[in-house]
């Protein structure tokens, strides 16, 4: 690798040496988040297969037999895709190569099923078999839509109590902080009354209430970890609770479902979810104003709260008592 570095092309060099020098020079700019998932990728599925290959080996016909064997999902398959044009750019960046055949590799990227969302009545059913303080983090996934990095990351200076506004900030994943995902996703959100009293005796029973302390810290004030919680928490609740198969991002869907349902602008709900673009047009001459996003969210909120209140008075308190 040193060698051709210096000299076009001047030796063969295989895809494992390459994917060797795009780890060291091109994960380190990404979010950490991002950098496990590539990592994973290339060592569960582009390696096993292609690491001993040649560059010039690797053939586009080849790699799309390859991909529509692997037993995964259209969108799974075509972020696999993606990487490995990736590594080829990366190649042809430093002289390594002159061509990448993942250009002529085809992949539809298709989803087979609908992404699961739930009702306001079954986020209910959901948060009776929850305790703290995962009662109140699936409440917050479910009234703001936030992406579970996202609440792993909420600090309490995070919050405004007096315009009751949010501003996420930063992500959080396996303890190492990011930023948000995109630019849009730093956008201020508002938090309806009723949320916040609900985050508010959350802080009361919290032993962590600095403005720098985490909103869900554990024992020892540190971030929790999302995939701890989703497969010890949240997935046994959600068989208790008579449901289908569940994950943190089941809630983002829910709360787009929801203010779908709700007929909310449909720059409003872009807004609310942060997305970073609907469409051109609505991106550069559109802006929802903040009172639309406040009675949206309200909406959203109401039938949550509502259901969640329910089934607190039904119960008696979470699960077990707790």
């Amino acid at each position: 690798m040193r060698i051709n570095l210096k000299h076009r092309f001047a030796r063969p060099v295989t895809l494992d040496a390459v994917v060797d020098h795009y780890v060291k020079q091109e994960l380190p700019v990404l979010r950490y988040g991002t950098q496990q998932s590539h990592l994973s990728t290339l060592r569960r599925w582009i390696l096993p297969r292609w690491g001993d290959c040649l560059l010039e080996q690797v053939k586009a016909v080849d790699v799309e037999e390859w991909l529509r064997s692997l037993p995964l999902a259209p969108k799974s398959k075509i972020n696999i895709r993606s990487l490995f044009h990736l590594v080829y750019v990366h190649a042809r960046r430093w002289e390594l190569t002159d061509a990448n055949p993942i250009d002529l590799v085809r992949q539809s990227g298709g989803r087979k099923t609908i992404p699961r969302t739930l009702s306001a009545r079954e986020i209910g059913l959901l948060l009776r078999q929850l305790a703290e303080p995962y009662r109140t983090m699936v409440l917050v996934a479910g009234c703001l839509g936030l992406r579970v990095s996202e609440i792993i990351g909420l600090q309490w200076g995070d919050f405004n109590w007096e315009d009751l506004t949010l501003l996420v900030k930063r992500s959080v994943v396996h303890g190492r902080i990011g930023d948000t995902k995109t630019e849009a996703s730093q956008l201020p959100l508002p938090i309806d009354a009723r949320l916040a009293r609900i985050l508010q005796e959350h802080w009361k029973r919290s032993v962590y209430r600095q403005p720098q302390d985490w909103v869900f810290a554990n024992r020892d004030g540190r971030p929790r970890w999302q995939e701890s919680i989703l497969h010890r928490q949240l997935k046994p609740a959600g068989v208790r609770a008579g449901l289908s198969k569940i994950g943190w991002h089941t809630f983002r869907h829910s709360y787009s479902t929801l203010l779908r349902s709700a007929q909310v602008d449909l720059k409003v709900q872009q807004e609310l979810l942060r997305h970073s673009t609907i469409q051109s047009t609505i991106d550069v001459y559109t802006r929802a104003v903040p009172q639309q996003k406040r009675a949206a969210n309200r909406l959203v909120v109401g039938s949550l709260a509502a259901s969640a209140e329910s089934e607190t008075g039904s119960s008696g308190g979470c699960v077990n008592g707790t």
